[in-house]
């Protein structure tokens, strides 16, 4: 059995995915928050201005329309895929991905004989849409079969190094959101979603459930659960009236 090439959770046997389910729904997620990061990061392009303190020698020149390192991730720049992206736009590197995968992305025809032909180069990008945001959403859309390739894991690794560079700059992450139950694994209490994922992971063990694997644990275990807790809240009050 392979392993996910990102974490080292097990693969099914009869998959074509190269990372596990939990791991593809963190890439999809991420595409996600950098969009929404975009409107915050956009906020900080102006920097705060302010009046020259009294009794020194104020400001030698005019302050610069526009802060400098939050230009550097929205400005233009080489469209590189080599591991160092700390110098790079978050444009260009969003910009190589979806030209690399729509230049290797399948298409299948059957001509007029019925013969199946598969070619590549076919998923042609959105590049009528200027916005960074829509580069993402075409890139959450060809996510589950950039899970199928090779370089899936250098994806992960490069849109998580700038998912980490504009979180620096706007303070702001996805919502962690902990869950009532248990985990169906380990049992511990570490069961947490993060807004814009599909499931629940499990922060002892690392089991991911899907949404209707969730709700379906939960149903079977919270009441239960639910019921031993009354009766332990209501033992210890008649414990202290007593």
């Amino acid at each position: 059995m392979t392993s996910c090439t990102i974490c080292p959770r097990p693969l099914a046997p009869d998959t074509d995915l190269v990372v596990c389910w939990g791991c593809a729904s963190r890439l999809r997620a991420g595409f996600r928050e950098l969009a929404r990061q975009l409107p915050l990061l956009q906020q900080l392009l102006t920097p705060g201005g302010g009046p020259p303190r009294r009794g020194g020698t104020g400001r030698a020149h005019s302050p610069l329309p526009a802060r400098l390192d939050v230009l550097n991730l929205l400005g233009p720049g080489q469209v590189l895929l080599g591991p160092d992206q700390d110098d790079v736009p978050i444009g260009p590197i969003l910009h190589a991905w979806a030209r690399s995968i729509a230049n290797s992305y399948p298409t299948v025809t059957r001509d007029v004989h019925g013969t199946v032909h598969v070619q590549q180069g076919y998923a042609r990008p959105a590049v009528r849409r200027a916005d960074l945001a829509g580069w993402c959403a075409w890139l959450v859309a060809y996510a589950p079969w950039a899970c199928t390739q090779p370089w899936a894991a250098t994806l992960y690794e490069q849109q998580q190094q700038l998912l980490a560079r504009l979180r620096a700059k706007t303070g702001d992450g996805p919502t962690r959101t902990l869950r009532n139950a248990p985990c169906p694994e380990c049992d511990g209490f570490a069961l947490v979603t993060l807004n814009g994922e599909d499931g629940t992971e499990c922060e002892a063990c690392g089991a991911n459930l899907t949404a209707e694997e969730y709700a379906q644990h939960s149903g079977a275990v919270l009441p239960a659960l639910t019921a031993i807790a009354v009766r332990i809240a209501l033992q210890q009050a008649a414990d202290a009236a007593a």
